[in-house]
């Protein structure tokens, strides 16, 4: 059995960490396994912007494969954490990996966390790389 796994992406130098830390663990992540990158964009009317969306996965893309790694990309346009909850049941994840800040307690409080959000709803083990 293949292992799947979706990965987080928006772009952030987060997101660059979590990649690093994937190609890095070569006894966790291995180039065989199944990856998704996986991006969205909040849902604001018609505003969803496709090629911009595309350059965005383009970083991801091109250093995954320079270790090895095929991964598959996917956008969507939505709430991130309800997004990435329901791709990773769509997809039939082993695990969701993702990026985080680091917010603090109060942080979170008042601007909300999309991780957070992720780590209460999510049937699949999170990942959360800091």
């Amino acid at each position: 059995m293949s292992m799947k796994l979706l990965l987080a992406v928006d772009g952030s130098r987060y997101t660059r960490r979590m990649l690093t830390y994937i190609v890095s663990n070569e006894l966790l992540f291995r180039p065989l396994y199944d990856y998704v990158l996986f991006n969205v964009q909040p849902g604001e009317g018609n505003r969803y912007d496709v090629a911009a969306n595309n350059v965005l996965l383009e970083e991801p893309t091109h250093f995954l494969q320079a270790h090895g790694f095929a991964p598959l990309c996917v956008t969507r346009q939505g709430e991130p954490a309800r997004e990435l909850v329901v791709a990773a049941k769509q997809f039939q994840s082993n695990m969701l990996v993702m990026g985080c800040r680091g917010q603090s307690a109060i942080e979170s409080m008042v601007m909300g966390s999309v991780t957070a959000e992720v780590l209460a709803h999510s049937h699949v083990p999170v990942l959360v790389v800091r």
